[in-house]
């Protein structure tokens, strides 16, 4: 109640007893500051801890209301704030005995460090402790209490009444608040000609805002703080606590830092009008008309802080120790950059169309922050905590802002993916959805809630193998090649696989021969066994008069693959791939020990980092059997292959997924022009002049060349291999991070574009920790251009394979058959067998694109028959020198640059 609407003896009995509480409440800070004061520290420094460790407690109180979890603790920590005076009326021994232990905490851990940022967190910490330790001891010091006030002569009226001015206050205070007053009363009396300098500076700047038009609301809302004090703080109790305590906090915090009186008062003006506005905004923000009944969590205030004692914290105490500090101003500007810069991220991201949902998610931890954490306490913690981290491990390791803030946008925006489709925490709070309990079910259709919408699912299409099975004509079959409608001709049998198709393990391949004989693609890339699964998809057969004649080439691979298949040439030998596995650890533990224990210089970063891109090199070909189930045979039953991506991801760095959609279809339409996607260079390489009029990707006039493009084309014969070896890699990292986000947001294959993202972190992890190793920047970039580099040269290996050969389009690939395509497409490499560790099989392309699935070591095994099977039916077999290789393809390449500029002329 307003004093105006007691009765006057009524309202002077309450202003006695509020002026009573005061002087109590003074004396006890007062005795507590100067029970464990330390000689050298001024009473205005304890003071200041106390007032801004109080607005830590308001705020920490008022999380843990927020939080489900936890709300009948924060209830117990809000309920010393709100109902101070009944507090200490009703529990005085608990109440001063709460604050005695509090006050103490708080300087003993100042006296001791001298350390405001450590006195602030013990002071929080001890404020909670002591409230919950006060509540247990309750009913035992009531009882205390009550004996105390019988033996010092006290009614049970006068406890009610007077018990803020009892003897029992008297007794516990006594001789040591009027001691400490005493001794300190040149700084209390400058505290309080402090806090009135301030609060009178506050009052005329709201005076002078209050005259310009457009800041007059802001000057009326912090003249309503001061003139109407005693009603703000009835009705918002919690705001007012967390302001005063701010306001006070840093006016005695910078006077007594600085010993500059006018520096204080500044401080003290521009603190007050922020949280005087600050809090103002977030009331409106939440709609908060009082804190009567349930007081309001003050969000951003709370994150903010949060943000900059972590980060200052990371940035400035642990590097300090470790050796390598942060200032002040670096911590400023990384934290506005990266605001900033996740601002402008979210925007990008919208803007492309497979990108837009994750541009959409990073909007909205920026933009939603206030629901974030009130419905997501422990996700956003754990996106900001891990971010921190990540921050200060790389600030550590390179001492780089550029690394720092790279790192940090890498990192942030894949733990809110991670965290948005994968992690959901029992602690997260979900919002209930409301539902109209006067809406009838069969009427009108329930209210759900926001984050998960219903759906109402179409009905099953019937199907087609449900059907009497029949004989279908070639042409019919043909007419089948949609994706919602689409066959397959194996082997003179047809099968409906429109529904498969969706969840193919090979990806998107597979859509490429809808209503198409796939019967050599399909043996060549599954296991004999996987036919019977095909049993179910079975809707009849090819109408005989359609069946063609088996070209005898195509009739002499097939006998030859099962010949293979039958005689167990599939079969891996798992020694073989044991000393391979051993090759690639080598060069990598290899790298590790230079680094760690060579003193030279060029052979710590040269040395080291050839060592380690060779690994790579190593650890590719190994994925790349692994992804062909080359090395151990697959599971009954799809699954992910763990070998390949330990290999792939987390020891090459790229997706795995990625790489088994992409090479498949490579693998199925080897260098297609504009098709094959492992083999699309332009618009910086022209690989065959068939890529400039392919309409039915590029459509009507096939694909453009701008003035940019015919320059790249036309000097492409002397950037091809430079650009091979500096940005193949880069590539590789930046394409697989996009065809996982893909999968995420598109295609809603969370777990595997998840399993993906977690694969390349942990090699991003392990790698960055391996260059934390070199002591300066200098070593780390050339340790890192030389593993690169010798990492490049497998994409040279990769390519020499599939250029300057012939290219095929789609009507030319099913009139020449499976067999003639790929001998068409591909050469071999003649090497030494002492060469054979550094190619990886890559020297046997013929072989390995007849059959994918031949473990490496029976390459060189199966290529006499290939070669004898070319040899009878007058096939080519390209087989040449990695010399003749890489000039045949520069020389083709500078011809077809030299036909472009025929073409300009």
């Amino acid at each position: 109640k307003s004093s105006r609407d007691l009765s006057p003896i009524t309202a002077s009995r309450h202003n006695v007893k509020g002026s009573l509480f005061a002087v109590t409440a003074l004396s006890a800070a007062a005795y507590g500051a100067s029970s464990f004061q330390h000689q050298d520290t001024p009473i205005l420094v304890l003071t200041a801890l106390i007032f801004l460790t109080f607005a830590h407690f308001v705020l920490f109180s008022l999380v843990l209301l927020k939080w489900e979890k936890t709300v009948h603790i924060g209830k117990i920590l809000v309920g010393r704030t709100t109902d101070f005076v009944a507090n200490w009326e009703k529990e005085t021994l608990r109440s001063s005995t709460e604050v005695v232990v509090w006050i103490s905490v708080i300087n003993s851990s100042y006296s001791v460090t001298q350390r405001t940022d450590f006195s602030l967190v013990m002071g929080t910490l001890s404020a909670c402790l002591v409230v919950f330790l006060g509540e247990y001891m309750t009913p035992t010091s009531k009882q205390l209490e009550k004996h105390l006030r019988t033996f010092f002569g006290e009614s049970e009226k006068d406890a009610v009444s007077l018990s803020s001015s009892s003897s029992v206050m008297v007794i516990i205070y006594g001789y040591g608040a009027l001691n400490a007053m005493l001794e300190n009363v040149k700084d209390i009396f400058s505290g309080f000609l402090i806090a009135a300098l301030a609060g009178t500076s506050l009052l005329f700047a709201a005076k002078v805002i209050h005259i310009l038009p457009f800041t007059r609301r802001c000057g009326v809302i912090i003249q309503d703080r001061l003139y109407d004090a005693r009603e703000n703080w009835i009705e918002f109790p919690m705001r007012s606590a967390a302001e005063l305590s701010i306001f006070l906090g840093t006016t005695g915090f910078v006077y007594t830092s600085h010993n500059d009186l006018v520096l204080a008062i500044r401080a003290s003006l521009i603190s007050g009008i922020l949280v005087c506005l600050g809090g103002e905004l977030c009331s409106k923000l939440m709609d908060n008309d009082k804190e009567k009944n349930s007081t309001k969590l003050v969000p951003t205030v709370v994150i903010v802080y949060a943000i900059l004692f972590t980060c200052h914290y990371i940035f400035t105490d642990i590097p300090t120790l470790a050796g390598s500090p942060i200032s002040f101003f670096e911590q400023l500007m990384l934290s506005i950059v990266s605001a900033i810069s996740y601002f402008v991220l979210g925007k990008v991201f919208m803007a492309i169309e497979f990108t837009a949902k994750l541009g959409e998610v990073i909007q909205s931890r920026l933009l939603s922050t206030k629901h974030n954490w009130e419905v997501h306490p422990v996700r956003s913690s754990v996106e900001v905590g891990t971010t921190n981290v990540v921050a200060w491990a790389v600030w550590y390791a390179t001492g780089s802002l550029c690394a720092t803030l790279g790192v940090t946008l890498f990192w942030g925006p894949m733990m809110i993916i991670f965290n948005e489709f994968i992690f959901t925490s029992k602690y997260d709070i979900e919002p209930q959805s409301e539902v109209d309990e006067s809406a009838s079910a069969s009427t009108a259709p329930t209210k759900a809630s926001s984050s998960s919408p219903t759906k109402i699912p179409a009905p099953p299409k019937p199907r087609r193998s449900s059907r009497a099975k029949r004989n279908y004509t070639l042409e019919e079959v043909k007419e089948h090649k949609e994706p919602d409608d689409m066959f397959l001709l194996i082997e003179n049998e047809v099968y409906d696989v429109t529904e498969f198709a969706k969840t193919h393990p090979g990806g998107s391949i597979i859509y490429k021969y809808g209503g198409k004989d796939a019967s050599d693609q399909f043996r060549a890339f599954h296991r004999p066994r996987v036919a019977g699964y095909l049993k179910k998809y079975h809707i009849g057969s090819l109408d005989p008069k359609d069946i063609a004649d088996v070209d005898p080439a195509t009739k002499d691979y097939r006998e030859l693959r099962s010949k293979l298949w039958k005689e167990g040439y599939f079969k891996p030998n798992p020694t073989f791939y044991n000393l391979k596995h051993a090759v690639w650890v080598a060069l990598v533990a290899l790298s590790v020990v230079t680094i760690l224990f060579s003193g030279n210089f060029y052979v710590k970063t040269l040395f080291g980092g050839a060592c380690l891109g060779i690994g790579w090199q190593q650890a590719a070909f190994l994925a790349h059997d692994a992804a062909h189930h080359g090395i151990i045979e697959p599971p009954k039953k799809g699954c992910t292959n763990w070998l390949a991506w330990f290999l792939g991801s987390v020891v090459f760095g790229i997706s795995t997924n990625m790489w088994n959609e992409e090479h498949s279809m490579h693998h199925a339409i080897t260098i297609r022009p504009r098709e094959d996607p492992q083999f699309n260079y332009l618009p910086i390489w022209l690989i065959d002049m068939k890529e400039l009029h392919n309409e039915k990707v590029d459509g009507k006039g096939g694909y453009k060349l701008n003035p940019f493009i015919r320059f790249l084309v036309k000097l492409q014969h002397f950037h091809f291999v430079p650009l091979i070896l500096i940005i193949g890699r880069i590539n590789l990292h930046a394409i697989s991070i996009g065809f996982e986000l893909k999968n995420i947001f598109l295609e809603g294959k969370v777990r595997a574009g998840m399993i993906g993202i977690l694969g390349m972190c942990l090699y991003w992890t392990w790698h960055l920790s391996l260059l934390s190793l070199l002591p300066t920047t200098q070593e780390k970039v050339l340790f890192s251009v030389a593993s690169h580099l010798s990492a490049g040269i497998l994409h040279i290996q990769l390519l020499l394979s599939h250029m300057n050969v012939e290219t095929m389009d789609e009507e030319e690939e099913d009139d020449a058959g499976f067999f003639k395509f790929q001998m068409a497409v591909s050469r071999n490499i003649d090497v030494h067998w002492t060469e054979n560790w550094f190619h990886g099989g890559l020297e046997y392309q013929i072989e390995h694109h007849l059959f994918p699935q031949l473990p490496r070591h029976n390459l060189s095994v199966v290529k006499p028959y290939v070669v004898e099977l070319c040899n009878k039916h007058g096939i080519l077999y390209r087989n040449d020198t990695f010399t003749d290789a890489v000039t045949g393809v520069l020389g083709n390449m500078r011809e077809l640059a030299w036909a472009i500029v025929t073409l300009e002329q």
